[in-house]
């Protein structure tokens, strides 16, 4: 064997370990970087303004605004993780947003998993129908979301639940703004193939009230049953079956 023969071998050899040098170079790098790094990696169609932020990549923590609410959010990396090609960060949120849960980000996804606690409705108002209004926060229990995509996109995982306590809400049918005062909600999210599935039913009983579809292409889909039409104070229903679905409606997000 020649001297040449030897030296690429020897290089060959090396190879694997310059690779894991240069991927932990990186890691330390990531993680000594200021965690206002991450403002450019933030979508621009995001609902919220985030500000102030501080500690590191790896560990830190950010103001998020939306109208009247704020909320601080911290985070802290988990390492091990970033092997199987994923991000993912625990999350603990207070102030208007009282959250905790799991964030993952991969190669055109992301997940939030396990998440639990107090959302304000105007923070998920994308994913309800223009024209709806629930004042104050919902309650999240081990709600799921998966999508491929950071806009539009086929949706990979969702489940959990979210609780309402009852109250004046505002509505739209066929255009036209409706009111009714409800009881105390549950919507259990769940998934359709490719299409999120938000199911409103009494949480007493698990009666049915509507039902909103959000395909991949953006696309949601209202489904209004007689139970719920009948709580606005001028509705004058011909049908006599409570799960009948009487209003149909589809919009672009």
């Amino acid at each position: 064997m020649t001297d040449a023969v030897r030296r690429e071998d020897a290089s060959l050899a090396l190879f694997p370990y310059l690779i894991l040098g240069f991927f932990l170079l990186v890691l330390a790098l990531a993680a000594r970087a200021p965690a206002a790094f991450l403002q450019k990696a933030l979508p621009a169609s995001l609902p919220v303004q985030v500000s102030a932020w501080g500690g590191t990549v790896w560990q830190g923590q950010a103001a998020m605004v939306q109208g009247a609410n704020n909320a601080f959010v911290d985070w802290r990396v988990q390492p091990a993780k970033l092997l199987t090609g994923r991000l993912v960060a625990l999350l603990h949120a207070q102030g208007a947003l009282q959250l905790d849960g799991v964030l993952e980000l991969g190669l055109g996804r992301w997940k939030l998993d396990g998440m639990q606690g107090e959302i304000p409705v105007a923070m998920v108002q994308q994913m309800l129908p223009s024209g709806w209004s629930l004042p104050g926060a919902v309650r999240a229990e081990n709600l799921v979301l998966a999508r491929a995509g950071y806009g539009q996109g086929a949706w990979l995982a969702a489940g959990g639940q979210l609780y309402w306590s009852g109250g004046p809400m505002q509505y739209s049918v066929n255009g036209q703004a409706q009111g009714a005062t409800l009881p105390p909600l549950v919507v259990t999210v769940r998934l359709d193939g490719e299409t999120l599935v938000l199911a409103l039913n009494e949480a007493q009983g698990s009666l049915g009230l509507a039902t909103v579809r959000l395909t991949p292409d953006g696309q949601l889909e209202t489904q209004l049953r007689e139970r719920l039409l009948r709580y606005s104070p001028g509705y004058r229903g011909s049908g006599s079956d409570p799960d009948a679905v009487v209003v149909t409606a589809r919009q672009a997000l």
